[in-house]
């Protein structure tokens, strides 16, 4: 662009120009004139030059500033989207300030040119005629004096057009200030927000943590109070002393859940430890309310044989009895595993085993009658009534079909009495040999007894009063016209009654040959709440005598608390419970078929040298079957870090265990093991991990320890 000044300039020598011409006369000066006229055209020419250059430089100033405000608005339009639309209403104007320019640059030449054309034009004037005249001098004046003014107004153009440039990008500029500014507004205010939130959480934080402090606090002291009520509890019904709360440990809920159940998992044992004694003897005790096992099972009363058998010749009915033992043997097997079936699954393990208990204090044999549904009848009497009322109990028992027929009560007539129910009651069920009754009382007490019988196609008790004898009898130097369910309210009035049921139940539960006094205690218990047996239970459950070291880890656990243990421990899944009730049998226990009307012997009598081996047997055919995928091993123990194999052995022994593991038999255990990875890489060597795993708790349950709980 052309400066002002110089405009004026270049005009004031054109005008000097042309009016000398006009006053020179003649050649002479016509030729001086037109000299002068080429010396200024052409300084003329260099000025323009100069000014050309000037103009492209300060051309190229406008468009990098141009750039420059592009890159601005290309840098404000990253940032968010309304940036975006700024930069585009940007970029339409910077187009038109662009074109306008360019229309300027574009008049400029073309008056540049016009100049050009007009000062050749004036030269050939000059040197065709040194006269012109003042009109033409005039017009040429004006000529000149508009290409001024147009290259002068083109000059004006680009200054406004380079103005409108600079404060576009100087708004852009501001605009992105502005941005920028408006985000770090943003940025603070969510800073104070994330600061308000982690406030806000670290209060909540402090809150919960100062409730659960409360919360423990309280638990604490509730657990004070319930230590306080069950010892002044146990005070005033005169029962064993209870157990410190400070005392309680796994060992011993481990220990509890073995006795009064059938042991359970590591997950189920910490459960138990972590209720604290209190709570977990009233939930093992307490078991009503929880649902019972819902595992139905299929028999029907006994069919008649068919009218025609009758006229059959002996072979023929006696192929048709033996088909119908076949069957009867058939149901017999399903009822064993239904029950097994049950002490595994059940969420009530004390019913279960108290079921147990009774089916062993209540003995009857299978093979003597060969009727199953009178035996899941009073399996179901003793599940119903197990943690119950003993008195109701043993009313339920004079009222049974298959204790009336194992000992032949329905034989016990008028006239005829038979003693063998009255004799059990008094010997085995109820008071135990020859404490508190003589052979007199037995005598009468056949007699109250005569007339209980059952219809044996339906199973159902049944009380013929013509078998019954209605006289005067005298039991236990009481006289009346006693029946059957007199007989036993006579009985349960006995203190014999008492301590030989406290004292069943204690060996039964914790250890054989318990102390007098702690019979004597336990069987004030049951008389002062009338038979009730939860009361005592739980008394006998929470005592420290319980958790003796004469208590723990001394009972040899029965067949059924080995396999059923180790099912319920491991979690072993896939079961084949015939195998088991195969091996039941083979170890000295079959199920709904004790030795006699004692029951079974138990303790040491289960320890042979045959049958130590099938224990063995047994055990290892459950823990180590790939029936079924075998144990997971590896599942069991998920979620629990071990780098070596001695880690391993030790966490699979206080599993297994109810004492501890000699060092001597751990070091052979490890050695067995071998090398074995951390736990954090056994998933992508799952069968094998497993394998070992599997070999080493076969291992671990044939040593003379996991005979023992």
């Amino acid at each position: 662009m052309v400066p002002r000044p110089e405009f004026a300039r270049l005009a004031g020598l054109m005008l000097v120009l042309l009016l000398g011409a006009a006053a020179a006369p003649g050649q002479n000066e016509t030729s001086k004139t037109a000299k002068a006229a080429r010396a200024l055209a052409e300084k003329a020419k260099a000025e323009k030059d100069s000014a050309d250059s000037e103009l492209a430089k300060l051309t190229a100033a406008a468009k990098a500033a141009a750039a420059r405000a592009t890159s601005a608005e290309a840098a404000a339009a990253s940032t968010i989207v309304e940036r975006d639309a700024a930069r585009k209403r940007l970029e339409e104007k910077t187009a038109a300030a662009s074109g306008a320019a360019e229309r300027a640059v574009a008049a400029r030449g073309e008056v540049k040119k016009a100049l050009a054309e007009q000062t050749a034009a004036a030269k050939n004037r000059a040197k065709k005629t040194a006269a012109a005249t003042k009109a033409e001098r005039t017009a040429l004046a004006e000529e000149a004096a508009a290409a001024i003014a147009a290259l002068a107004k083109a000059g004006t153009n680009e200054v406004a057009a380079k103005k409108a440039l600079a404060k576009k990008a100087a708004n852009a500029r501001k605009t992105v200030i502005a941005r920028k500014a408006a985000e770090a507004a943003e940025k603070d205010a969510a800073n104070e927000r994330i600061s308000a939130a982690r406030a806000k959480a670290a209060t909540a934080a402090a809150e919960v943590a100062s409730a659960k402090l409360l919360l423990k606090q309280r638990t604490a002291a509730v657990e004070v109070a319930i230590e306080r009520a069950t010892m002044a509890r146990a005070l005033a019904i005169g029962g064993l002393k209870p157990l410190a709360r400070t005392a309680w440990s796994r060992d011993k809920a481990r220990h509890l859940l073995d006795r009064a159940g059938f042991g359970g998992t590591p997950a189920e044992v910490d459960r138990l430890f972590a209720m604290g004694p209190y709570r977990a003897v009233n939930h093992l005790v307490g078991y009503h309310g929880r649902p019972s096992t819902d595992l139905a099972f299929d028999v029907s009363p006994p069919e008649r044989p068919a009218s025609f058998e009758s006229r059959l010749v002996p072979a023929e009915r006696a192929r048709f009895a033996r088909a119908r033992q076949a069957q009867e043997r058939r149901q017999q097997a399903k009822l064993r595993t239904w029950w097994l079936r049950r002490m595994v699954s059940s969420q009530r393990p004390l019913e279960e085993k108290l079921t147990l208990f009774w089916h062993g204090h209540f003995a009857v044999n299978y093979r003597t009658f060969y009727l199953t549904y009178i035996l899941y009848q009073q399996n179901q009497l003793f599940r119903g009534r197990a943690g119950d009322n003993f008195g109701a109990l043993l009313h339920g028992i004079v009222h049974d079909a298959a204790m009336l027929r194992y000992l032949d009560n329905n034989r016990n007539t008028k006239g005829h009495p038979n003693e063998n129910l009255a004799r059990e009651i008094m010997e085995l069920f109820a008071m135990g040999e020859g404490k508190g009754y003589t052979e007199k009382d037995i005598r009468e007490a056949a007699r109250a007894l005569t007339g209980y019988g059952y219809d044996p196609w339906s199973a159902h008790f049944r009380f013929s009063a013509s078998r019954h004898d209605p006289g005067k009898k005298t039991i236990f130097r009481r006289t009346g016209n006693f029946a059957g369910d007199d007989l036993v309210d006579l009985i349960l009035r006995q203190p014999a009654t008492s301590r030989f049921i406290a004292k069943k139940l204690f060996a039964f539960f914790a250890f054989e040959n318990p102390d007098p006094d702690v019979v004597e205690t336990l069987a004030r218990v049951l008389r002062e709440h009338r038979y009730d047996l939860a009361p005592m239970l739980e008394n006998m459950f929470l005592s420290e005598v319980f958790f003796s070291e004469r208590a723990m880890g001394t009972q040899i656990k029965s067949p059924v608390q080995l396999m059923v243990g180790s099912i319920r421990t491991f979690g072993i899944e896939n079961v084949d419970y015939a195998a088991v009730d195969r091996s039941l049998q083979g170890m000295g226990q079959h199920l709904f078929e004790p030795p006699n009307v004692k029951g079974w012997d138990g303790g040491r009598a289960w320890i042979s040298a045959e049958r130590i081996l099938v224990r063995y047997n047994a055990v290892a055919q459950l823990v180590g079957a790939s029936r079924g995928g075998g144990i997971d091993v590896v599942r069991m123990l998920e979620g629990r870090p071990f780098a070596s194999a001695g880690e391993v052995v030790d966490h699979l022994a206080r599993v297994a265990l109810s004492t501890p593991l000699h060092e001597s038999k751990r070091r052979e255990l490890v050695a067995s093991l071998g090398d074995l990875p951390p736990s954090s890489k056994w998933a992508a060597r799952r069968r094998e991990i497993n394998r070992k795993l599997r070999a080493l708790l076969v291992l671990l349950t044939s040593i003379p320890e996991y005979q023992i709980t």
